[in-house]
């Protein structure tokens, strides 16, 4: 699956199981909670906003009690140390193709990256079962109940944590590698805004959820709950009409594929995703690109100062093979905006992987002057990506990935030429030295 950002909500977080042991705190909140339990049998009581307000925070406390003693961030001995009354084994654990140090307690396990930082945590053992839904149930009744609203703001604070805690089990579970709880938390999350307290839309939830419905095989949900952002105006960069649009094609409902992906590139044509898939399906049904041309000739005509949608050109040209034209709508976009990048790169990566196309052959080749006229256009080719590719170095100022990427490209083209010139040594030697300290350990 695309890899879920974390978007990680600060709050505490808890799940559901079985009881323990319980020390003299943890059986003060529950005999606690019960105590308001029993209050409200009495229907004078029941029909009063206040001890359901009273019994909501109850429950709140329950839930968060088993992570209380733990934070975000914190570090692993510091943990320990709070800890130290409570016995605990500790082991590797690699979830999702990433190791973290797990100490496992009675109650929960706390996941520690390399540099022994916490990462996350679950619950094994809460104290009640289904705690926060209980907080959630009871906090809306003392909502509705609240003729006035004295408490609103209170309302909202406490909506939002139980939100917010649905939302990090969620994000916890799909980092140990759970995708059916996370799945199941991540619509808890959505759901738990749709009320009259909150009243809204957590459109990024109901991403995750779909995400997770599509990994986990729940196409048809999935399908709906895509449709359900995009008409909350939720796109995420247009990954959501990309998202759907495979679920379509899965389906085999091919116009819908085809319509979905359009609807997502008139709005986002820098997108990948649907780029690909609009090429794809031109590709896969016999068809042409016309219709493709059609949409970012559209989007150039409406935007004509975008360079993006002439490096959007560019690149489906370079896709389906068409070099010339290509490089030509690479360098446009440039020449429209030259502090965007991407187009004159590009161009770069195109003589690049030319000269690579030369090489490949000259190698092949048994004929002395054949050889020699295609290692000719090896260097030609070289010697054409430097003026892009230093443009680009300039631009990426700021993007230390980006520009030891481009150094990379130029040193190996001045490796070849440091012989002709001391121009050109001292141009390799300045590459080298930017790539080399940029990648030592």
């Amino acid at each position: 699956m695309k890899r879920i950002a974390i978007l990680l909500l600060v709050a505490v977080m808890a799940m559901p199981l079985a009881a323990q042991n319980l020390s003299k705190k943890e059986a003060d909140l529950l005999k606690y909670a019960a105590k308001l339990e029993k209050s409200l049998e009495n229907p004078k009581k029941a029909g009063t906003s206040e001890p359901w307000y009273k019994l909501s925070q109850a429950y709140y406390d329950i839930y968060a009690y088993p992570t209380s003693d733990v934070y975000q961030n914190a570090q692993q001995f510091e943990v320990r140390l709070i800890t130290k009354n409570k016995q605990y084994t500790t082991e590797e654990r690699v979830c999702r193709g990433t190791s973290y140090i797990v100490d496992s307690y009675e109650d929960k396990d706390l996941y520690y990256d390399a540099n022994g930082v916490l990462q996350f945590w679950l619950v094994k053992k809460p104290l009640m079962e289904d705690a926060l839904a209980k907080c959630s149930e009871a906090l809306q009744k003392s909502y509705k109940l609240d003729e006035y609203n004295y408490k609103t703001n209170k309302y909202k604070e406490t909506a939002e944590k139980i939100h917010t805690a649905y939302h990090n089990t969620g994000l916890f579970y799909y980092m140990a590698g759970d995708p059916a709880k996370a799945e199941e938390y991540f619509e808890k999350a959505y759901l738990s805004t749709e009320n009259p307290i909150l009243n809204r839309v957590d459109t990024i939830a109901v991403y995750y959820t779909a995400l997770m419905a599509r990994d986990n095989g729940h196409g048809d949900k999935a399908m709906e709950l895509f449709k359900k952002d995009l008409e909350a105006g939720y796109a995420a960069g247009g990954e959501v009409y990309a998202a759907l649009a495979e679920i379509y094609r899965d389906k085999g409902e091919m116009e819908s594929y085809r319509d979905i992906l359009e609807q997502g590139f008139s709005a986002f044509p820098e997108n990948q995703q649907i780029l690909v898939g609009l090429i794809n399906y031109n590709l896969d049904t016999g068809g042409d690109t016309s219709r493709l041309f059609e949409l970012i000739h559209q989007a150039q005509a409406n935007e004509p100062t975008n360079a993006s949608l002439w490096y959007v050109e560019g690149d489906i040209n370079k896709k389906l093979g068409n070099k010339e034209a290509a490089l030509e709508l690479f360098q446009k976009s440039y020449d429209i905006d030259n502090t965007y990048l991407f187009g004159i790169v590009n161009k770069g990566i195109i003589y690049y992987e030319e000269a690579l196309e030369y090489q490949d052959k000259a190698n092949a080749e048994m004929d002395d002057a054949k050889y020699e006229a295609l290692i000719e256009e090896v260097n030609n080719s070289l010697k054409n990506a430097i003026e892009p590719f230093e443009q680009s170095y300039k631009l990426a100022e700021g993007d230390l990935e980006l520009q030891v990427a481009i150094a990379e490209y130029l040193k190996n083209i001045f490796f070849r030429f440091r012989t002709q010139s001391d121009e050109y040594m001292a141009a390799y030697e300045k590459y080298d030295a930017i790539f080399k300290n940029a990648t030592a350990e």
